[in-house]
C-alpha cells in the first residue's frame, strides 16, 4: 500500500517550520534593531543571551556573532555586568562544545574585564574563576589552575561564602594536585573540603575525587569500594547530578581497566556515556569523546582491535577532527590531552593489526596535538612536565621509524627519526632563545614588552628572596607569574609573529660540513644519529637502554662526581671503562682522524665529557700515551640542532670582562688559585678585571651588557630543594632564574667555576644548568664545567684557551688546544694527566671566532702611529728645506 499524500504532509510541515523559523529570526532581528536604535546595550545583550540559551546547537556561534555586532563599549554598571555575563557564558558554551582553548580565551577575557572594571556584584568565582581553573587543569596547565583555585578560596573565605562552594573549590584543587602527581597535597585538599561538612551532593563530588586519588595510589580495593558506595547514593535527576554520576561510572571503569577486568570497565563506561547522551544531547562533547576513548581502551584490552578502532574514530568525529567519511582533517587538530591520547591509542590499534605506517602517522598527529598544547602553556615548569609525555611518544615513534627504515632503507625514515629526536630536546630553551631575540627587536619600547620585563624582574627578585631567606610570599610570586602569563597572551595577540612554533621543519642545509652526532635515549633503545656534510649518514641502535644508562651514571659518578680517587687508585679500571663507553657510543660511527664532532647528548649523556674517552682497547701504563678521543677529534656540544640554528643577536662589543672572586673572607673555601687564573689570563687578554669588592650588582649589570666575552671565576653550586644553579659572588649570589630578565648577553661566557654545566636533569629537556641559562638569554656559547675544576689545571687551561683565541682559532678548537697543551706539557706527577684534572670544561653552543684585544694592542698601535707621525713630520721638514732658496 502506498500513501502518496504523505510527501505533501512532510512538505507542508517543512514549509511551516521554515516560516516559523523565519518569523522568529525576523522578530529577534526587529528586537535587536529596536534596542540598538534606543542605544540600549543592556537589553540588547540579554536578548542575545536568551537567544543563545534557546538554541543549544548554535549557542556558541550566536554569542561570537554578538561580540562582532556590538556597536559600542559598555559604559554603565548594568551594561558592564551584562557584558561580563556574555563573556562568561560564551566560555561555558565553548566548554560544552569541547573547545577548551576557545573556552579558556573567553573566560580569560571575562576575568580581565572584571579586573579592569571591578564589577564586584558579579559572582566572579562561581561563573569565571572556577571554570577557568578547571579548564587549565584539563589542558595540563596546573600552576595557573592552582593559583586561581587558591585565589577563589581566599575570596570565598573573605566573604564567608556558602561552605558547599568552598568545599567544591577544595575538590577542584585536589584534582589539580592529583594531576601533578602531588597525591599528599590532593588528599589534604579533600580533607579540607570534608571538614566543611558539605551537603550530600558536594560530599559525592569529594568522594569521587578521593576514589581517583586511591586509584593513582593503586589502592584499587578501597577505590572501588568508595566509588560503588558513591554510585549507590546518586540519582540522575538533572544535568548536574547526572554529570557527577557519569564521573563516578568513569572512575569505576578506569579501576576495572587497571585490575584487568575490561568487560566490567566497558559496562561502566557505557552507563556513563548513556547519561551524557540523555542529559547533554548537544553538549559535553569533550567528556563524551573521553568516554569513547575509554571504551576503545577496554576493547583493546579484550583484543577487539576493530571495535576499538571504531570507538577511537567516534572520539575524533565528536571533536570535529574527522569528517563524515572518517578522514582526519589535520587542520582541525588543536591542543588537547584527549587528542594526544586518542591518536596514540589509534597507533596502538594499528600496530596490533600490523599497519606500521598508519601507526607512525597517528604518532605524529599525537605529537602535533601535544605541541599545540605546549604553545598555550605559560610557565617553563609546565612545559618541562609536558616534555616528559612528549618524550614517551617520541620514543615509540623513533623505534617505529627505525623498524621501517630497516625494512625499506628509505631515507625519509632517518629524517623522521632526527625530527622526532629534536622534539624531545631543549624545547623550552629554544622558546626562551626565540623570545629573547624577539624582545630585543624594535618592539622593545612597546608598553606590553616593558610591562613584561618589569614582571620578569619582579619575579626574579621574589624568587631570590624566597630561596635565600624565605621572606617572599608564595601567593605574591604566584600572582606575578599569573599576570606575566596574561601579558604574554596579550603580546601574542598583538604580535602573532611572536607565537613560538618550535615543532617546525628541520633544515640540515644550514649546518656546517663537519659531523654532528645526536643521541636519543628511549624506553628500550638508545640511538645515535650521525650527520655529515649536511646529510644523515647513518643511525646506530644500542639495545638495553636502561642497562647502558646505569653504566654511564656509574661511570660519571665513580670517576668524576666523587673526586679523583677512583681514577688515581685504579687507572686501568678507568681506562677499560672509558673504552667500553667509547665503543658503545662513538666507536660504531668510526669518526675520521682530526674530524670535528658536535655532540648533542640526551638524558644522562649530558653529564659525560667525551674528550677523555679511550679509543683503543690495549691498556698502557704510561698515561701520556693513552689514546684519548681529544687527541683524535675536536669536540663541541649543543643542546639541540635547532638551538644551534637559532640566530641570537651577536654582541657588537670587543670587550673582555673577567670577574674573579677569591672568597678570602666569609664561610666559603678560599680560592687562592683564582688570583693566578686572573694573572695568567691578563697576560693573554686586555680588558676589565673585577676582583672581590669591586664586583657589585651595578658593575655586573654594566659589564654583562657591554662585553663580548665574560669570564667568571668563583664558587658555583646547586641551591635549594630544586637544585637551582648558583654563582657565588661573595656578598651576593646570582641564580639561574635571574638571567631571564637580561636583555643583552655576551657572545661567549666562560664559567671556570665548578659544576656550571651541571644541574637537575629534566626528562625531555636536558640538564638545567647555568650554561643553559646563558644560552637562553642569547649567549651564543659557553665554556662550563661538568664537575669540580682542579685549580691549577683550570687556570692554565683557560689562559691557554684565550691564547689560542687570539691566534685566530675557532673557540671550540681553542679549548681543545688548551687541553692538549696540558697533556703535552711536563707534569710533577703523571696522575695529573688523568681526565679528572683536565676534562671538566666543555664548549657548549655555536662555534665562533672571536677577536679580543691583547695586552700590547694599544701600545703597539701607539708605537705604529708614533712612527708614522714622526715619518710624516720628517718628510714635511725635508720638503720645506728643499723649497728654501
Amino acid at each position: 500500500m502506498s500513501y502518496p499524500y504523505i510527501k505533501y504532509i512532510f512538505l507542508i510541515a517543512f514549509t511551516f517550520q521554515s516560516i516559523l523559523s523565519f518569523a522568529q529570526n525576523q522578530s529577534l532581528k526587529d528586537k535587536l534593531n529596536h534596542y540598538k536604535s534606543q542605544n540600549d546595550l543592556t537589553n540588547w545583550i540579554y536578548e542575545q543571551l536568551d537567544n543563545a540559551n534557546g538554541n543549544p546547537q548554535k549557542d556558541t556561534t550566536l554569542l561570537l556573532n554578538a561580540q562582532k555586532e556590538q556597536w559600542r563599549e559598555a559604559k554603565s554598571s548594568d551594561e558592564r555586568y551584562a557584558w561580563l555575563n556574555l563573556l562568561s557564558t560564551l566560555g561555558y558554551y565553548q566548554l560544552l562544545d569541547g573547545n577548551i582553548l576557545g573556552s579558556i580565551n573567553a573566560y580569560e577575557d571575562a576575568f580581565s574585564y572584571f579586573q579592569k572594571h571591578q564589577i564586584l556584584e558579579y559572582n566572579i568565582v562561581e561563573y569565571t574563576l572556577k571554570p577557568l581553573s578547571n579548564n587549565y587543569t584539563r589542558l595540563g596547565d596546573y600552576e595557573r589552575a592552582l593559583y586561581l583555585q587558591q585565589q577563589s578560596i581566599n575570596l570565598q573565605q573573605q566573604y564567608q561564602a556558602d561552605p558547599n562552594q568552598l568545599a567544591s573549590l577544595y575538590c577542584n584543587m585536589a584534582i589539580s594536585f592529583r594531576s601533578m602527581s602531588r597525591l599528599p597535597d590532593a588528599r589534604k585538599a579533600i580533607r579540607n573540603g570534608l571538614a566543611l561538612k558539605p551537603d550530600a551532593a558536594t560530599l559525592i563530588m569529594l568522594n569521587n575525587v578521593y576514589a581517583d586519588i586511591l586509584y593513582d595510589e593503586e589502592n584499587y580495593t578501597k577505590a572501588i569500594a568508595i566509588i560503588k558506595k558513591n554510585i549507590a547514593l546518586q540519582k540522575a535527576t538533572n544535568a548536574e547530578t547526572a554529570y557527577w554520576l557519569m564521573s563516578a561510572y568513569n572512575t569505576e571503569g578506569n579501576i576495572y581497566l587497571a585490575i584487568n577486568q575490561p568487560n566490567k570497565a566497558q559496562q561502566s563506561f557505557t552507563k556513563a556515556i548513556n547519561l551524557l547522551n540523555r542529559f547533554y544531547p548537544y553538549g559535553r562533547k569533550r567528556e563524551k569523546a573521553n568516554l569513547y576513548t575509554a571504551l576503545g581502551k577496554a576493547a583493546l584490552a579484550n583484543g577487539q582491535a576493530s571495535i576499538a578502532n571504531t570507538y577511537f574514530h567516534k572520539t575524533l568525529a565528536i571533536l570535529n577532527i574527522s569528517n563524515l567519511k572518517g578522514e582526519i582533517i589535520n587542520a582541525n587538530i588543536y591542543g588537547d590531552n584527549k587528542l594526544v591520547d586518542v591518536f596514540m591509542q589509534l597507533a596502538n590499534t594499528q600496530l596490533q593489526n600490523g599497519h606500521q605506517e598508519m601507526a607512525l602517522n597517528n604518532i605524529l598527529l599525537s605529537l602535533l596535538a601535544a605541541n599545540k598544547i605546549r604553545n598555550e602553556f605559560a610557565y617553563n615548569k609546565t612545559k618541562e612536565r609536558l616534555q616528559v609525555d612528549i618524550k614517551q611518544i617520541v620514543s615509540k615513534g623513533i623505534d617505529l621509524c627505525y623498524q621501517l627504515y630497516q625494512r625499506s632503507k628509505q631515507d625519509k625514515y632517518l629524517h623522521q627519526m632526527l625530527s622526532l629526536a629534536e622534539q624531545s630536546k631543549s624545547r623550552t630553551l629554544l622558546d626562551q632563545i626565540e623570545r629573547n631575540h624577539q624582545n630585543t627587536k624594535s618592539y622593545k619600547n612597546d608598553s606590553l614588552i616593558i610591562k613584561k620585563r618589569t614582571l620578569e624582574q619582579a619575579i626574579a627578585y621574589h624568587e631570590k628572596q624566597q630561596l635565600e631567606n624565605n621572606t617572599a610570599k608564595a601567593d605574591q610570586l604566584a600572582a606575578l607569574k599569573f599576570n606575566l602569563s596574561m601579558i604574554d597572551k596579550e603580546i601574542a595577540k598583538k604580535y602573532p609573529q611572536f607565537n613560538i612554533t618550535t615543532a617546525s621543519e628541520l633544515s640540515l642545509s644550514q649546518l656546517p660540513n663537519h659531523r654532528f652526532i645526536e643521541f636519543f635515549i628511549g624506553d628500550k633503545h638508545i640511538y645515535a644519529i650521525s650527520i655529515r656534510h649536511k646529510k644523515i649518514e647513518q643511525v646506530i641502535k644500542i639495545d638495553h637502554a636502561d642497562r647502558v644508562k646505569a653504566q654511564i651514571i656509574d661511570f660519571v659518578q665513580t670517576y668524576f662526581q666523587q673526586g679523583p680517587n677512583a681514577m688515581l687508585n685504579k687507572p686501568k679500571a678507568y681506562f677499560m671503562a672509558a673504552h667500553h663507553i667509547y665503543q658503545l657510543l662513538i666507536g660504531p660511527l668510526k669518526p675520521n682522524h682530526q674530524e670535528k664532532l658536535t655532540i648533542i647528548p640526551d638524558g644522562v649523556l649530558g653529564y659525560l665529557s667525551f674528550d677523555g674517552l679511550i679509543t683503543q682497547p690495549q691498556y698502557l701504563e704510561n698515561i701520556s700515551k693513552w689514546p684519548f678521543l681529544i687527541k683524535q677529534n675536536d669536540i663541541s656540544y649543543a643542546f639541540s640542532i635547532k638551538t644551534l640554528l637559532a640566530k641570537p643577536k651577536p654582541s657588537k662589543s670587543s670587550v673582555f670582562t673577567g670577574i674573579f672572586v677569591t672568597h678570602e673572607q666569609g664561610d666559603k673555601m678560599s680560592l687562592a688559585a683564582i688570583k693566578e687564573e686572573a694573572k695568567l689570563i691578563a697576560e693573554q687578554v686586555k680588558g676589565n678585571f673585577l676582583y672581590n669588592e669591586a664586583l657589585t650588582t651595578a658593575s655586573f649589570e654594566k659589564w654583562f651588557e657591554q662585553s663580548k666575552v665574560l669570564h667568571i671565576g668563583t664558587h658555583a653550586y646547586l641551591s635549594g630543594a630544586n637544585k637551582e644553579p648558583t654563582l657565588d659572588f661573595g656578598k651576593e649570589k646570582m641564580y639561574l632564574f635571574e638571567l631571564s630578565a637580561k636583555q643583552h648577553a655576551p657572545s661567549l661566557v666562560v664559567l671556570s667555576a665548578c659544576r656550571t654545566a651541571d644541574g637537575k636533569l629534566a626528562v625531555g629537556e636536558g640538564i638545567i644548568s647555568l650554561s643553559r641559562g646563558f644560552n637562553a638569554i642569547g649567549t651564543m656559547a659557553t665554556v662550563a664545567s661538568l664537575w669540580n675544576v682542579n685549580d691549577n689545571a683550570g687556570a692554565l687551561i683557560t689562559a691557554d684557551f684565550y691564547k689560542y683565541i687570539n691566534k685566530g682559532y675557532m673557540a671550540s678548537e681553542a679549548l681543545r688546544q688548551a687541553k692538549l697543551n696540558w697533556l703535552n706539557s711536563e707534569k710533577s706527577s703523571s696522575a695529573l694527566l688523568l681526565p679528572y684534572y683536565w676534562d671538566s670544561l666543555i664548549y657548549m653552543g655555536k662555534d665562533q671566532q672571536i677577536q679580543l684585544d691583547t695586552p700590547g694592542t694599544f701600545s703597539s698601535w701607539m708605537m705604529v702611529l708614533g712612527i708614522a707621525f714622526a715619518t710624516l713630520v720628517l718628510t714635511t721638514l725635508a720638503v720645506k728645506r728643499r723649497k728654501k732658496p
